[in-house]
């Protein structure tokens, strides 16, 4: 993909994120800007995004030496569960200098502020040398990349040797309409969404050894729904703030989401994936 349609497409998901939406995103997902996973039945989409980012952490070695980077950090939420719970170094890589501006207030007052820091800047362009990360981590943002490929490479080329690519992502699946696909994509403001069988191929071509792959599908219909339901809960204060068209547009939006996973046909999994420690393949 050339640079130019690459730097639109990125573009178009800024101002989305800079926009009114940011609103919404404060009021219906909180500081977590991802889906759930419940540690039991009954429990809430708030503790379900907190066990999210606990999982994906026991994958990996995390301690006080630990530097972090994660790619679409949003309101900081992972950076400081990750940095309180863990005592690593965590950068917060946003796109959205609005997005930034929330995640720094509410670092304030967080006992692990001084190890976290936040950046804005483009995951296919990191702006960090080469080797400088122990972990690269992203939780559901790698699907609005333009050129997912070359974001694969940008993280294999900041990880030290041995380190770990540790994210999540939705995926499309197979069985999607041409026009279930260009509605999904219009909505992700991205030209293409990946499988599981891609996200694999991809990663193994950009160099990485495939650790492990978990399939979490069967949480994002309820993940998608409670964010409705927190919609439709606050909807007389959201309509005052951004207008009843963009709330209704949001709520149709999510309905999407859920019917699309309800049927299969968006997916939702973990993905952890090393950087070889030396020349040989296998260390």
């Amino acid at each position: 993909m050339d640079k130019a349609t690459r730097d639109a497409a990125t573009a178009r998901v800024r101002d989305f994120y800079d926009g009114p939406a940011d609103t919404i995103y404060k009021t219906t997902w909180g500081e977590n800007l991802h889906l759930g996973l419940p540690r039991a039945e009954g429990d809430s989409q708030q503790h379900a995004m907190v066990h999210t980012t606990e999982r994906m952490a026991a994958a990996v070695r995390l301690d006080a030496n630990t530097r972090v980077l994660d790619l679409g950090s949003g309101y900081g939420g992972p950076a400081r569960q990750l940095a309180e719970h863990h005592g690593c170094h965590v950068v917060g890589l946003n796109l959205s200098p609005v997005e930034i501006a929330e995640a720094e207030r509410q670092t304030q007052t967080s006992k692990a502020r001084e190890r976290i820091r936040y950046a804005q800047g483009d995951f296919h362009e990191l702006p960090f040398e080469a080797e400088t990360f122990d972990i690269v981590w992203s939780q559901d943002s790698l699907m609005y990349g333009a050129d997912k490929p070359r974001i694969l490479r940008e993280a294999f080329r900041v990880l030290k040797p041995g380190g770990a690519f540790d994210f999540t992502d939705i995926l499309a699946n197979h069985g999607l309409s041409p026009e279930q696909r260009e509605r999904l994509y219009a909505r992700v403001r991205t030209p293409e969404m990946w499988d599981v069988n891609r996200y694999a191929q991809e990663l193994i071509a950009a160099g990485f050894m495939l650790q492990r792959i978990e399939d979490w599908s069967e949480h994002v219909a309820a993940s998608y729904a409670a964010a409705r339901a927190q919609t439709l809960a606050n909807r007389g204060e959201l309509t005052q703030q951004v207008g009843d068209e963009l709330i209704n547009r949001t709520l149709d939006g999510l309905a999407f989401w859920v019917d699309m996973a309800q049927r299969g046909n968006v997916g939702w999994a973990l993905f952890v994936a090393r950087k070889p420690s030396g020349k040989n393949q296998g260390e």
